[in-house]
């Protein structure tokens, strides 16, 4: 699915391509944007071509897509750290700044939109799970709506974010494990005597 599904919306351009990369629009992929944008906003940056932008997010979300569209910090360039501890908290950090900033979740979300009896009750019927699929559908939108029209300090605290500069995407040569035979990131691999293992046949050597 692609943004053209959402052609009858009014939605930011730049949201589009979002939406065609993530496969569906949904409240999660909002929150990513939301910060992608107000990231480069302050930080007066673009789009990051290799690492000069960074992100960090605590948590695995549809948000990470967002981010990865619109900041250009991916796991594939090493500029995109998940640590997956459930928190609704990213950082963006630029290198050519020397500075980052931090976004958290303020609170839990509360509908503010025109229609709230509407939405209060589908929300009664998706918490109860009696919701159809069309229902569901509809508090979703509804919400990601909502949450496009808020202002992100609404939704976000932002504070400088008091991180060192992240290192680089880490570079080494890959190495024939000696028991796989499976090349291997040297510097990742497990040395046993004067052999070097991959994780996985590190691991079952000792267990053996």
């Amino acid at each position: 699915m692609n943004h053209t599904h959402y052609a009858n919306l009014s939605l930011p351009d730049t949201l589009k391509p979002c939406i065609d990369f993530h496969g569906h629009l949904c409240p999660g992929l909002v929150y990513g944007y939301l910060v992608a944008v107000e990231s480069l906003r302050l930080l007066g940056e673009d789009r990051s071509d290799d690492e000069e932008l960074v992100a960090i997010s605590e948590n695995d979300a549809c948000s990470v897509d967002a981010l990865q569209v619109l900041l250009g910090t991916t796991a594939g360039k090493g500029n995109l750290t998940i640590s997956n501890i459930g928190k609704n908290v990213y950082t963006v950090y630029s290198r050519q700044a020397a500075k980052g900033f931090r976004f958290s979740r303020r609170s839990t979300y509360a509908y503010t939109g025109d229609n709230p009896e509407v939405f209060l009750e589908l929300e009664k019927k998706v918490s109860a799970g009696t919701a159809t699929a069309a229902e569901k559908k509809q508090q979703k939108l509804m919400k990601t709506l909502d949450l496009l029209a808020k202002p992100v300090e609404e939704i976000f605290e932002i504070t400088d974010a008091a991180i060192p500069e992240p290192a680089y995407a880490e570079l080494a040569p890959s190495v024939a494990c000696a028991v796989c035979g499976e090349l291997t990131m040297q510097t990742k691999m497990i040395r046993q005597g004067s052999d070097l293992l991959c994780q996985p046949c590190a691991e079952g050597a000792r267990r053996e």
